[in-house]
């Protein structure tokens, strides 16, 4: 505020604790959305976006391996639960230009950004349809699964617990509220890459890749 900034755009997360009467835990969720609310209550302009789990979590912290032939992608999902994805490094820019082009409208607002609606047996499907590969999908969603295809994860109890209460959020509530506007930033990007695109944009066939993001 000192540096005179006129609009603050700030990536926040739901707040779990609130939604979820404290049953479920979701620091990162939780924390984020804290923040927010105090952005909320300064003298100055704020938007807030509200990104979808990235494709690109599967690239650097789901990382597939290749098991008798196929390509095995464990996906911190249930199988057949339809979930918001998108491309964070493509689809975050044209939602903060559009806001920033027009502060008065988007003054206040919480919009999702939101590339795809798939679920995983919808994304191994297409993953084998777009490379040729053979692929199989793995649970990671629950305790077991998480430990026996990423023990790496699980070495930290608590941060096994805050990636299993996201996905139980996620699962028992939504990732977004329901009263979030899911078509906001398809109209204002309709090039927002879905996961059928992402995977021919970046050629990605399963091999490790490096953004440093998490979502």
């Amino acid at each position: 505020m000192r540096a005179g900034v006129e609009h603050i755009v700030f990536s926040t997360l739901e707040n779990v604790d609130k939604i979820t009467g404290g049953r479920m835990f979701a620091p990162h969720f939780t924390d984020k959305a804290r923040v927010a609310d105090y952005i909320s209550g300064l003298p100055v302009a704020s938007t807030f976006v509200i990104l979808s789990f990235f494709y690109t979590n599967l690239m650097e912290y789901y990382v597939p391996r290749v098991e008798d032939g196929s390509l095995i992608l464990p996906i911190y999902l249930p199988e057949d639960f339809r979930a918001p994805f998108v491309d964070p490094v493509t689809a975050t820019g044209p939602a903060v230009r559009e806001i920033i082009s027009k502060p008065e409208k988007y003054g206040g607002e919480t919009l999702p950004v939101v590339g795809d609606i798939v679920s995983p047996r919808e994304m191994v499907r297409i993953f084998q349809d777009v490379t040729g590969l053979k692929g199989e999908y793995r649970d990671a969603f629950t305790y077991d699964g998480l430990a026996y295809n990423f023990p790496e994860l699980i070495a930290d109890d608590l941060h096994a617990q805050e990636i299993l209460g996201m996905v139980n959020y996620a699962v028992e509530c939504g990732y977004f509220r329901p009263d979030r506007d899911m078509e906001w930033s398809r109209s204002i990007d309709p090039e927002a890459l879905t996961w059928e695109q992402f995977l021919r944009v970046t050629g990605w066939r399963g091999e490790p890749r490096s953004y440093g993001m998490r979502s």
